[in-house]
């Protein structure tokens, strides 16, 4: 259950407004830090496996991660350029981690119900994208069946969980979700 188009364009609009500062201090950091590109742009499928190009800030050098780049994952602030993508429709704000069609291509051949989650459109956070994984068979299984249940309540908690993410540190927040294991079962349908 996505928000409804004007809703998320006008909240996108208004979080790429509020998070500049953030977002200049940022690209500033990494500049400064490790260099050109600030931004990581890659090809990832939407609904209907339409690709897009997903934009993040760079925390990556030689496939390490960087101390800037540790630092705004942990935080989920890495994220905050996709806020374009959902201006322009690619992304929704909640919804199943948008893949590349490599990853698409390698997981369909395991789990050939991977496709379901192309029905809707795939979103900048989401449970997966909060909570974690563990491993490729439980992710498929929880983003699938968001595809097919969604609902306010549950889009509600995943943007509370997102809000705390945000507050406190993706870690912190598993592990203090951790601490309530009937309550994470509920929220991945388990």
């Amino acid at each position: 259950m996505s928000l409804p188009r004007p809703v998320e364009t006008a909240a996108a609009a208004a979080l790429l407004a509020v998070t500049a500062p953030l977002q200049l201090a940022a690209a500033a950091a990494i500049r400064l830090g490790d260099g050109h590109p600030v931004l990581f742009r890659q090809t990832r499928l939407g609904r209907d496996r339409v690709p897009f190009t997903l934009r993040k800030f760079r925390s990556m050098r030689d496939g390490r991660v960087t101390r800037v780049g540790r630092w705004l994952r942990e935080w989920g602030w890495d994220e905050l350029p996709q806020l374009v993508n959902v201006l322009r429709g690619e992304l929704a704000f909640i919804g199943p981690r948008p893949l590349t069609p490599e990853d698409v291509a390698r997981l369909e051949r395991e789990h050939p119900e991977l496709g379901r989650r192309f029905a809707v459109r795939p979103g900048l956070t989401g449970l997966i994208q909060v909570l974690g994984t563990r491993g490729a068979a439980f992710s498929v299984r929880v983003e699938n069946a968001y595809a097919e249940n969604a609902a306010a309540r549950l889009d509600a908690q995943i943007l509370a969980l997102t809000a705390g993410a945000a507050l406190l540190g993706k870690d912190r927040l598993r592990r203090l979700v951790g601490r309530f294991p009937a309550w994470k079962s509920r929220l991945l349908f388990l």
